[in-house]
């Protein structure tokens, strides 16, 4: 049996923040990653042209490219300078419309795994048609392959997040571009601890290896991961779906990214708001691989503890989860437990879809902090702002929220 208790552990740490991250590392038994590139002992040579687009421009535009390396990164650092940072490791860079994405991934073996497989395969399908032609390997992706599926999953995030809150670019272009910021959303993909280590020391002065999320005020956000930290916890790596914990773990805090920098306004959203969006997502993609989820990790996990729904339906029925307006006074993460963020899920879950609102000015409000004069009692201008924000953009208060919530749980998410 592979476990799967481990793995939670390193999602929570993937997503969250940085002085967590380690602190979950640390908990977790650390073998000797039981798995070597396909290309031998060495590092695999990565081809330095596209074998998909040829760097053609044509086939470039198609998937919305700006343009493959060398290009600008962030400040004055541009993608050469970063890659010798990171060690020199074999590394592919693109600049989409949105994001500048490094990667040092190398050649995957797509696992025995029915829920991946289905998912690469519709990926692969979309990345075709865009295409034009696409003649990929049945059973690997190549690292060039990986940087284009991972580029476009970032861009389909930031679509759907654009579309779940009704937003258009007239909503944030006084501030900046990129949802209000004045730069591309940088995202860094590596293969090895080391490579991560080097950037975070050498450029966020960081002691971390493991993955971190940062951001510039009013410029732009970063989030950075590696696949060997991933490996590392499985005792027993057989046909793991490494790819789709990677792709969760980005989901998750790419999702907080958009949060804590919509409209420039800079990590002041809700800190539930930001976790809850990135389960929405994550639970689109594969909901085994939740992140960062207030799992205690001195307990076991279940096999079945993904499955929200009916645990949400429990609760509700048990009249035992927590308020909204307490929902509303959290401020740190460690304020949530493991049942806060499956209600918080299914809350915004709920806002997103079933009720009737305004959600963009919704998740305006909710990232704007209130302008006052003098001393600021910080946590009752977070309840307050969320609850004006509620109340204006949904015609709800905190406990018709739970009331409509809840029945609407009791209808929708089945018993078993």
């Amino acid at each position: 049996m592979i476990s799967r208790a481990a793995s939670t552990l390193v999602s929570a740490a993937l997503a969250f923040a940085p002085i967590s991250a380690v602190a979950w590392a640390a908990a977790l038994a650390r073998p000797t990653p039981a798995y070597a590139q396909k290309r031998g002992a060495g590092m695999e040579e990565f081809a330095e042209v596209d074998p998909y687009t040829r760097g053609e421009r044509e086939l470039m535009d198609r998937l919305g490219y700006v343009t493959f390396a060398p290009f600008p990164w962030h400040g004055a650092e541009r993608t050469p300078d970063v890659h010798e940072v990171l060690g020199g490791a074999p590394m592919l860079w693109v600049e989409t419309q949105h994001f500048r994405i490094g990667s040092s991934l190398v050649t995957y073996d797509v696992p025995n795994d029915g829920e991946e497989r289905e998912r690469i395969a519709d990926e692969l399908a979309r990345l075709k048609k865009r295409l034009g032609r696409l003649k990929a390997p049945k059973k690997e992706l190549d690292p060039w392959l990986r940087l284009h599926l991972y580029a476009q999953r970032a861009e389909d995030l930031y679509a759907t997040f654009m579309r779940d809150f009704d937003i258009s670019p007239a909503d944030f272009e006084a501030t900046g571009p990129y949802l209000g910021n004045s730069s591309k959303y940088l995202l860094l993909l590596c293969e090895r601890q080391s490579e991560l280590g080097r950037y975070l020391r050498t450029y966020l002065a960081a002691e971390n290896d493991f993955s971190y999320r940062w951001g510039w005020d009013k410029q732009c956000m970063f989030f950075g991961a590696n696949i060997e930290a991933i490996r590392a916890s499985w005792t027993n790596p057989v046909d793991v779906p490494f790819d789709a914990q990677l792709f969760c773990a980005m989901t998750a805090s790419l999702a907080s990214n958009f949060v804590d920098s919509y409209k420039a306004t800079f990590y002041t959203a809700p800190r539930w708001l930001g976790f809850a969006l990135g389960h929405v997502y994550v639970r689109r993609i594969d909901p085994r691989w939740v992140t960062s989820a207030g799992h205690d990790h001195r307990k076991n996990r279940r096999e079945d503890d993904w499955k929200w729904e009916q645990r949400v339906r429990n609760l509700v029925s048990n009249n035992f989860f927590v308020t909204t307006e307490e929902m509303f006074a959290w401020q740190e993460y460690a304020d949530m437990n493991e049942r806060d963020h499956m209600v918080a899920w299914s809350k915004l879950d709920w806002l997103m879809r079933v009720a009737k609102g305004d959600r963009e000015a919704f998740l305006a409000s909710m990232c704007t902090p209130s302008v006052t004069d003098g001393v600021v009692d910080e946590k009752a201008e977070l309840l307050a702002r969320q609850k004006r924000a509620l109340l204006a953009h949904f015609g709800l208060t905190p406990d018709e929220l739970d009331t409509a919530w809840a029945k609407w749980v009791k209808r929708t998410y089945r018993k078993r």
